[in-house]
């Protein structure tokens, strides 16, 4: 039947598409890995590879009479897609338990409500899945909620890519010898002190500069915040002072108020202090791969150390990340929107002109 080799072309397509998504993800992971491309490969490597691999190797069986037999494939495919909604599901509960249990913790703000938001996102789209499948079928609705649960898709398969690139590049060993540690700032206690996350922060880059020989520089970034007594650089140097390094090793970054000027205003100190530098940048574990992205966007020739965070503070943290990376990525959404657009175009020509 020509339906089914239309489909039979589809799906070598698909895993064709998938095996070309692997392939890239090695090219691009091993020469840069400080691009949140190389978890969005991965992540359209697994999905079009498995996808169209399952019903290459198990196929849909189309009867005389036009009708069809599931086949294997299809069956393992639906398990899989059952298993990731019920993923989704269960990992938006968690996220509203946390971000209540953060609201208790640290207070009540924007930033503390992202994981109640997102969790309600990850809860909200498997449940309008299965309304689709018990609602009386009319053919506006059916395609209203398909346009709503394919966009609220978009959230959890995108920030799968990230927590995906953001455990491959911290299982990535990093280069030794460098010549400065940058370690970025993030707010102080009120009595100017570091706070327990820029503690780890701090101890993180110590123990990285106790292992490389004790030749590398600190350079410490951070500015003065309005309701803080001194820069959050001079809180960490005396820090870094009271762990034994010698201050001639302390060079202080006391103006940036973000972290892409963090980066910006330490990378002409790190050139004005030497030429031909090696630098490794020292933040939170879920903060380093942004770090580096803004690195490499403004050209640092960096890489990255993580420090430990509390657990519960981790989902929060990573949200807020995966906020601020998309952000810049503004062309994922019309990418993503006009992949669905074109597969629903080609099923909906196939089905009108195959017989």
């Amino acid at each position: 039947m020509a339906y089914q080799t239309y489909e039979i072309i589809f799906n070598i397509v698909k895993f064709a598409a998938g095996l070309s998504c692997c392939g890239l993800f090695f090219c691009f992971f091993h020469k840069e890995p400080r691009r949140i491309l190389c978890g969005i490969l991965l992540m359209l490597a697994l999905v079009f590879g498995v996808n169209g691999g399952l019903q290459i190797w198990r196929p849909n069986t189309y009867l005389a009479d036009g009708s069809m037999l599931i086949g294997t494939g299809s069956e393992i495919q639906m398990n899989l897609f059952f298993v990731f909604i019920l993923i989704s599901f269960l990992g938006g509960a968690a996220l509203c338990v946390n971000g209540g249990k953060l609201i208790r913790r640290e207070g009540l703000s924007l930033a503390h409500t992202l994981p109640l938001v997102f969790g309600l996102i990850g809860m909200t789209w498997p449940v309008m899945f299965f309304g689709m499948a018990v609602i009386p079928y009319h053919a506006v609705t059916m395609q209203l909620f398909t346009v709503l649960w394919r966009s609220f898709l978009y959230v959890p398969g995108m920030l799968a890519a990230f927590l995906l690139q953001s455990l491959l590049y911290a299982a990535k060993p990093k280069p030794k010898n460098s010549d400065f540690l940058l370690v970025l700032g993030c707010g102080l206690k009120k009595d100017g002190t570091v706070t327990p996350l820029l503690a780890g922060r701090l101890d993180r880059a110590i123990r990285a500069y106790h292992a490389d020989g004790e030749k590398a520089t600190f350079v410490v970034s951070g500015g003065k915040g309005s309701d803080e007594r001194n820069s959050e650089a001079f809180g960490m140097k005396q820090y870094l002072l009271g762990k034994g390094i010698s201050e001639e090793k302390i060079i202080l970054e006391d103006r940036s108020t973000t972290t892409a000027e963090n980066i910006r205003f330490s990378k002409k100190l790190m050139e004005e202090a030497k030429r031909g530098y090696r630098c490794t940048i020292v933040t939170s574990n879920y903060h380093v791969l942004r770090a580096v992205i803004l690195a490499k966007n403004q050209g640092l020739n960096a890489q990255g150390l993580g420090g430990r965070t509390k657990f519960y503070y981790l989902p929060a943290a990573f949200v807020r990340e995966y906020i601020a990376i998309i952000f810049n990525y503004k062309k994922l959404v019309v990418l993503y929107a006009g992949y669905w657009v074109l597969l629903e175009l080609v099923q909906h020509a196939a089905r009108l002109n195959l017989p």
